[in-house]
């Protein structure tokens, strides 16, 4: 146990005192990781917590459908369209977005 929060603390000590360069139109910028990395999470929470409340509606069958996050990303949509495959019936076309 020790051993590991040694590791931990070190690990997390050098990380808070690395830095990277930041290319900023044309200069160069020496600033702490986790200002870079930082908003970069926290845009990838927002959009994780945004595909998870979106919600379809199969027009067949009315079955309201939630698809996972890799099935949201990578499905074909147009406007508030998005093909999807009903759990019910099985049918896969475009369903509406849940007002």
């Amino acid at each position: 146990m020790k051993k590991l929060l040694f590791v931990t603390t070190l690990l997390a000590s050098t990380l808070l005192l690395s830095s990277c360069k930041v290319n900023w139109f044309g200069s160069v910028i020496d600033m702490p990781w986790y200002l870079v990395v930082i908003p970069i999470v926290l845009l990838l929470v927002v959009l994780y917590i945004f595909i998870l409340s979106e919600t379809y509606i199969c027009p067949d069958c009315k079955t309201e459908i939630k698809p996972k996050w890799y099935q949201f990303s990578v499905a074909f949509h147009s406007g508030s369209k998005r093909v999807v495959k009903c759990p019910n019936c099985g049918r896969k076309g475009f369903c509406e977005k849940k007002r």
